[in-house]
């Protein structure tokens, strides 16, 4: 997979679980998914009245079979410190992130958020699903009122961003294959027609035997069946029905 391919798996997963709700199905995947994982950060299995942002957005990695590079927690707190010494966290308000990365939220964010960077303590976060202009679209879990997992759009710089836990997709990706170039030699067949002969002429009426069924003697003489066979195939490709074999003709008989 290449690296927007395993990505978009990624927000796959999560956007499955959108509509679902505290103790419901969908709740109890993701909760299955994280508390199934080996080893089980802390060895603390999330309860079903426990927040689960942090656990939602983990258990979308897990699911999606990238955790070796991304990091597990059902701490938003202690996600964000993994991340850090892990290499994948980053410290920018301004960052424009991927899908599949995730952004850490501190809802005590000043007013002059687009000016400094918010150092506050993470209270929340979500996987970016896309990024459109200026705008992020972010699943999340345990989203209020209602403990549910749905979409929320925010601005980039916006508000509330404490920063981005990134994961490093391209460790898992497989380059395209590269299909190599083929040279290619263009041989400028002659024209044909009535009274011709040779071996362009031979090669013609082998293509029209096995090609169109013509039954013609490949002997190279381009004389009364051959010009009808022709005229047959070119009415068959609805090409000009000259007899003359020509650029046109050539084209659709070695297609």
């Amino acid at each position: 997979m290449t690296e927007n391919q395993i990505r978009q798996s990624v927000v796959d997963t999560i956007a499955a679980w959108v509509g679902g709700k505290r103790g419901d199905a969908k709740h109890a995947d993701i909760l299955a998914t994280y508390n199934g994982h080996t080893p089980l950060p802390k060895n603390y299995k999330v309860q079903v009245g426990d927040a689960y942002c942090a656990t939602t957005v983990s258990a979308a990695w897990i699911k999606a079979g990238v955790e070796s590079v991304a990091v597990l927690e059902c701490s938003c707190s202690r996600m964000m410190e993994l991340a850090k010494a892990k290499g994948i966290w980053v410290e920018d308000d301004k960052h424009i992130p991927k899908p599949g990365d995730a952004v850490i939220y501190d809802w005590q964010d000043g007013k002059d958020y687009a000016a400094t960077d918010n150092k506050g303590v993470p209270d929340h976060v979500g996987i970016v699903e896309k990024v459109e202009g200026n705008t992020m679209t972010i699943i999340e879990g345990n989203m209020t009122p209602g403990n549910y997992v749905g979409r929320r759009s925010l601005a980039v710089n916006g508000r509330y961003i404490r920063g981005f836990v990134c994961p490093d997709y391209a460790k898992l990706a497989t380059p395209e294959p590269v299909t190599p170039a083929v040279k290619s030699t263009w041989v400028q067949l002659p024209v044909l027609r009535k009274g011709s002969s040779g071996g362009y002429v031979k090669t013609l009426q082998i293509l029209l035997n096995k090609y169109n069924g013509a039954k013609l003697a490949e002997d190279g003489v381009f004389r009364g069946k051959t010009l009808l066979a022709v005229k047959n195939y070119q009415t068959s490709r609805k090409l000009a029905a000259d007899g003359v074999v020509g650029g046109l003709t050539w084209a659709q008989l070695l297609k």
